[in-house]
């Protein structure tokens, strides 16, 4: 079952609106807008794949509205214009599953997942280390035989993927590894406070390094100076005139309000979007290059931390966590959170329990309806 939620946007001549889908969504109306000129024709256009396609042509009092049946999926990365002279009005509504069919499809997976973990863990031998069970869970090996089967493109490659992906599902845990010590916690919390402190004096270095630029532009006025002193040599009066100049010049080094402006400029950056299913999605930082998109295979570094702050996992170092985005590999928060990022981009995503682990939990480090924090970093796509 399907629930549908309201959208809708006002396209203006001459502006462009970009977007990459986070949320599915169906646009099913074009309309003028009600100050619309007589005789003014007007274009809905939009933009998918570095493609432009026109959706319909709007007249007044000929043809002032046109149904309309696009849906657009979550990762596509689509751009709305109109061109003319009339504002467009564009309607549709979101499109997603009920959370509550999602819960018993979860639980169900979920109990499923648990006893194939228990299962599996029993038939490891008992000096078996930490990172051989990591290994084992996330079913690397498995990774490594996708990874080397995705460079041939053939036939046989879907249906490789398409097997490989039913076996990843019973046995990697989505896409936390529950049962790990005490002790692992503490480590955890360690160590993102070192990586914390790391990244503190980068950021400082970036504001200093970024001063430096304007430097030269105030040695520039310095060399036309003397210029003026060379030519009233012989006067003695303007020499006491220059002086207070070089006593201004000081002025121009006690403006830290234009070094404060580039912090201005980074705030808007981060960019918040909050989804009509309560996922939260809080861009840090912006990647380089495409977008990845449903399909691809994705690796992530990541650090999972209750509401309360407290570290249940995290994959800061070593193999990065894979998987393919929008396949049901992971929690759905991931794969809605994930998809529009960037190689090099970091997020933070708030997942509400519908889209996480639901009623049921992850004893014992994850509870019952639980939010989770995730901060991700994409680090590589295919």
């Amino acid at each position: 079952m399907s629930v549908q939620g309201f959208w809708g946007l006002q396209l203006v001549p001459g502006k462009t609106y970009s977007q990459v889908v986070s949320a599915p969504f169906r646009i099913t109306m074009a309309s003028l807008a009600a100050d619309a000129e007589a005789g003014k024709r007007t274009s809905v256009s939009v933009l998918v794949d570095e493609k432009e396609f026109v959706l319909c042509t709007l007249v007044p009092n000929k043809i002032e509205q046109q149904p309309l049946d696009i849906t657009f999926v979550e990762g596509e990365e689509v751009t709305f214009s109109a061109k003319g002279q009339n504002n467009i009005h564009l309607t549709g509504n979101y499109v997603f599953q009920d959370d509550e069919d999602d819960e018993m499809g979860a639980s169900m997976i979920d109990s499923d997942e648990e006893d194939n973990v228990e299962d599996f863990l029993k038939k490891l031998p008992p000096n078996a280390s930490k990172e051989d069970i990591n290994k084992a869970l996330l079913g690397l090996e498995v990774d490594e035989e996708i990874e080397s089967d995705e460079e041939v493109e053939s036939d046989e490659e879907i249906e490789s993927d398409e097997e490989i992906e039913s076996e990843e599902e019973e046995e990697e845990p989505v896409p936390v590894s529950k049962k790990r010590p005490a002790e692992e916690v503490k480590e955890i919390a360690s160590k993102k406070q070192k990586a914390e402190k790391k990244e503190q004096p980068k950021k400082e270095k970036s504001k200093k390094e970024e001063p430096k630029k304007e430097e030269p532009k105030k040695e520039q006025p310095k060399k036309e100076e003397p210029k003026k002193k060379e030519e009233p040599k012989k006067k003695e009066e303007p020499k006491k005139k220059e002086e207070p100049k070089k006593k201004e010049e000081p002025k121009k080094k006690e403006e830290p309000k234009k070094k404060e402006e580039p912090k201005k400029k980074e705030e808007p950056k981060k960019k918040i979007t909050k989804l009509p299913n309560g996922l939260i999605i809080e861009d840090i930082k912006m990647g380089e290059g495409a977008s990845c998109k449903n399909g691809q295979r994705v690796g992530m570094r990541y650090i999972g931390k209750l509401t309360n702050g407290k570290v249940f996992d995290k994959n800061v170092s070593g193999k990065p966590f894979s998987f393919l985005l929008g396949r049901g590999e992971v929690i759905k928060g991931w794969d809605l959170g994930i998809a529009g990022m960037k190689a090099g981009g970091e997020r933070k995503l708030t997942i509400p329990a519908p889209l996480a682990y639901g009623k049921r939990g992850a004893p014992p480090d994850i509870p019952k309806n639980a939010t989770l924090v995730f901060d991700v970093k994409l680090l590589s796509m295919k």
